[in-house]
């Protein structure tokens, strides 16, 4: 009877110490740790075979990762295609670590929580108008316009923020009283904006970064726009193909290849979400292009170095399934990007893209992009880049 009751005794000491090999499957919030504020967002974990797999979620935005990774007691959650990572111990219902991008010394604190939602949700169906006009404050430079566009989704808000150098993508939130609080995570930016709403305005802060927000002010206007990105360019001007590698001094971008041909050249970062977002259509687009058409992409990188810049090209090109080539065009600078324009002192935002006629002259310019999150804006820019192309190739 002692060795009977000794190894039940054993049996639940060990059943109770036993080390976790995987953070259970289900429903996580994760959450970036600011210096002010904190950013949650919210991540589904699912195992095969103990291995989990990771999919984050921003209102309509599922992002599938794949290749995470568990030793002993900590999990690494690769943020593809960006240069960043979680790394994190675990315990069967949390997690603690940090989320780190390559180019940059310090992480920022990460934290996770089994079962919790990105947002309590709210009592009831909110009553948000659709359309909003902004004007952000940032402390060290001019105030600027941008729109957003809300949605509400059963008791969920989902909502984009368009602005002249693009999009800030697929945000998710809640009403809190009178209070308006959203947020986003792509893997290469947390945001989290926070608006007290008064009648048909809003005021309140995005945050950006550990440290840095910007108060922004708003109101309801269903005429709201900002600028077009699509410019036309004036004649007599060629990209400088050779500034077009400088990045990598034994590469050389060869004119001759792309003689008689339409050319789309895409200015871009490695690190950027719209990037990633204007990628996606390139590639799903170059598989059904006119004949005649090439596409040339140019990356700019932080922290630049030249093997730096080349490893991120090979990372890049094979995550994301790109057919054509990038070329490394050099550290990252909306005036090193510019150099290859011969009509610009710098570029307005990453992504930029120009297209090229059969003759070698600049026709026609995308100064930022509206991503896939912006719905309308994102089939208007589709239509017209495809209308311009198809032009091109009939002269």
């Amino acid at each position: 009877m002692y060795y009977i009751t000794l190894f039940i005794q054993w049996c639940f000491i060990f059943s109770t110490t036993a080390q976790v090999i995987a953070p259970r499957e289900g429903q996580w919030q994760g959450m970036i740790e600011y210096a002010d504020e904190d950013v949650p967002f919210e991540f589904n974990i699912t195992l095969v075979d103990d291995i989990p797999t990771v999919t984050i979620i921003n209102g309509e935005e599922k992002v599938l990762i794949k290749n995470v990774t568990v030793k002993e007691d900590s999990i690494f959650i690769p943020l593809n295609p960006f240069d960043a990572l979680i790394k994190a111990k675990f315990s069967e219902y949390s997690m603690e670590g940090e989320w780190k991008k390559g180019y940059r010394k310090k992480g920022i604190p990460f934290k996770a929580t089994y079962g919790v939602p990105r947002f309590k949700p709210s009592r009831s169906k909110p009553r948000l108008s659709k359309k909003w006009e902004l004007e952000f404050k940032p402390a060290t430079r001019n105030p600027y316009p941008g729109v957003a566009l809300l949605e509400v989704v059963d008791r969920q808000v989902n909502a984009t923020i368009l602005t002249e150098v693009g999009d800030f993508r697929y945000f998710s939130g809640v009403m809190k009283g009178d209070s308006l609080i959203t947020s986003s995570f792509d893997g290469a930016h947390a945001f989290l904006l926070k608006v007290r709403l008064s009648g048909e305005t809003m005021s309140g802060n995005l945050h950006f970064d550990s440290g840095y927000n910007e108060i922004v002010e708003g109101m309801v206007n269903a005429e709201a726009n900002i600028p077009s990105p699509f410019a036309e360019v004036p004649e007599g001007h060629r990209p400088f193909y050779d500034i077009l590698s400088a990045g990598d001094p034994d590469v050389k971008v060869d004119e001759d290849q792309y003689f008689d041909k339409v050319l789309v050249v895409q200015l871009f970062g490695t690190w950027c979400p719209n990037s990633m977002d204007q990628t996606n259509f390139l590639v799903d687009w170059y598989h059904e292009k006119p004949e005649g058409v090439e596409v040339l992409a140019v990356t700019y990188e932080p922290n630049f170095t030249t093997a730096y810049g080349n490893q991120r090209i090979a990372d890049y090109k094979e995550i994301m399934n790109v057919p054509y080539n990038i070329t490394l065009g050099g550290e990252l600078s909306k005036g090193q990007a510019a150099l290859s324009l011969p009509y610009k002192d710098k570029i307005n935002a990453f992504p930029t893209l120009v297209l090229v006629d059969k003759s070698g002259f600049i026709r026609y310019e995308f100064s930022y992009f509206n991503g896939p999150a912006t719905g309308v804006y994102y089939r208007q820019f589709k239509d017209q880049f495809k209308k311009l192309i198809s032009q091109l190739v009939m002269e």
